[in-house]
């Protein structure tokens, strides 16, 4: 009954079928992928395949303009090249270009996406829920790729290594403050990086209580309208 009311919105609103729950698991092999990556040699390149699988995946289903879908696919097509051919001849580490530009729209683009579909569903369902995770796991994102924004400005990042940082132990790092488990392991260095950090933290915690369990406890309901929206065309 709730996918057949799902499929009609769908079919009166034009709109593509939501299927969060298929972005949730890219995200996820998204973050495993990154999470085992090195800055350099063909496993680099997965992480940067899944990710690119991921975010198109996200724009297509949130069913965003096909100017923007067309944009990411080029930005895509093009990072995952340059890191193949360099790859493959050996020249090192890929490139911060390659992997900034898709860790820019995954990071921005594919949470806006998300929430402009998100806010034209009319029943909270699965696929709402499944989309309101996907955006927990964005924000996990989102500051994986302003500390390695950090990482190559000011390094250490971490007090605990010299240097610059790995990709993995930045996804690790933040996906730990996400989560408020706080191993101890790694420690940022600076004050304005540890403020980010708690940022994180709160915003993080903040949104499972508040936006996932508001989503949890209306699943199967409609979502509620303001009356402006109800009435549109009334008078002002």
């Amino acid at each position: 009954m709730e996918r057949l009311r799902r499929r009609e919105f769908e079919r009166q609103e034009g709109l593509r079928p939501a299927r969060f729950g298929a972005a949730l698991g890219l995200i996820v092999l998204t973050i495993f992928a990154s999470s085992f990556a090195s800055d350099a040699g063909w496993i680099r390149v997965i992480a940067l395949l899944c990710e690119g699988a991921a975010l198109l995946f996200i724009l297509r289903t949130s069913d965003v303009h096909p100017r923007w879908l067309l944009w990411a696919r080029i930005v895509v097509i093009i990072s995952v090249a340059v890191a193949i051919i360099l790859t493959a001849f050996g020249s090192g580490k890929t490139p911060v270009v390659s992997t900034g530009m898709v860790g820019a729209f995954m990071a921005i683009g594919a949470p806006i996406a998300i929430i402009r579909r998100l806010a034209r569903e009319k029943v909270v369902d699965v696929q709402v829920l499944a989309g309101a995770l996907c955006l927990y796991l964005l924000i996990g994102l989102f500051f994986t790729f302003v500390y390695s924004i950090i990482n190559v400005v000011d390094q250490p990042l971490f007090v605990q290594q010299t240097g610059e940082a790995s990709s993995a132990n930045i996804t690790y790092f933040s996906f730990v403050t996400l989560t408020t488990t706080g191993y101890g392991d790694l420690t940022l260095g600076g004050n304005g990086p540890r403020l980010l950090a708690i940022t994180e933290a709160l915003l993080g915690q903040l949104y499972l209580v508040s936006a996932v369990a508001l989503v949890v406890s209306r699943l199967g309901m409609e979502r509620v309208t303001r009356r402006g929206d109800s009435d549109a065309g009334g008078g002002t």
